[in-house]
């Protein structure tokens, strides 16, 4: 059997519920990061389905200008969806979850 301790015997609860709590985000600030994070999951989405496809020739043989181009027009679809409200969702529950992860973490703070 490895030599190893529990988990639960390292930790200090009293000094766990001391440490230092992250500033309250408003809900706005959540939202948009929320927000930002599934732009760039959605971006990166894109661009690994993209390179499943065979280049046009559009841009000519220059691959850092059509990678470019692609990568802005990714930003450009996923931020005029997030305008009009169709996005994945996945914002939308990393927010709720967040606000919950934040609720919890306060109240254990104020039952220590």
């Amino acid at each position: 059997m490895p030599d190893c301790l529990p988990i639960a015997s390292s930790i200090d609860f009293v000094d766990l519920g001391k440490a230092t709590r992250p500033v309250r985000q408003s809900d706005s600030k959540l939202k948009q990061t929320a927000l930002e994070f599934e732009g760039m999951l959605m971006t990166q989405l894109f661009q690994t389905l993209r390179k499943t496809v065979e280049p046009s020739g559009l841009f000519g043989d220059n691959q850092n200008s059509r990678s470019t181009y692609e990568y802005l027009m990714d930003q450009a679809t996923f931020q005029k969806a997030a305008e009009n409200g169709q996005t994945w969702g996945l914002a939308a529950r990393l927010e709720e979850s967040w606000k919950m992860l934040e609720e919890a973490m306060n109240s254990t703070s104020e039952a220590l």
